[in-house]
């Protein structure tokens, strides 16, 4: 299953940014997504990542990405990708 976030570039046309690295990355590590809640991610947050597919409105920071990236200790590829929509 495919966890997206539906983003416009501008003059470039419709991507999404697709959270399925991130789900095989926690895989890897042993780790659920419920361990991200909390300390790491606000629980709306997690709950935006863990919709299946996502509305064109609903935003995920680059900081948060980020966050995840520095916790896990992988590069962002390994946390998400971006698809054409």
């Amino acid at each position: 299953m495919f966890r997206h976030v539906y983003i416009i570039f501008q003059g470039v046309g419709n991507f999404m940014i697709d959270f399925s690295p991130l789900f095989e990355t926690l895989k890897e590590k042993g780790l659920k997504p419920k361990d991200l809640r909390g300390t790491l991610l606000a629980p709306d947050t997690l709950a935006k990542i863990n919709k299946a597919h996502m509305s064109t409105d609903s935003k995920i920071y680059i900081g948060t990405i980020e966050k995840i990236c520095l916790h896990l200790e992988v590069p962002i590829e390994k946390v998400v990708r971006i698809v054409k929509a």
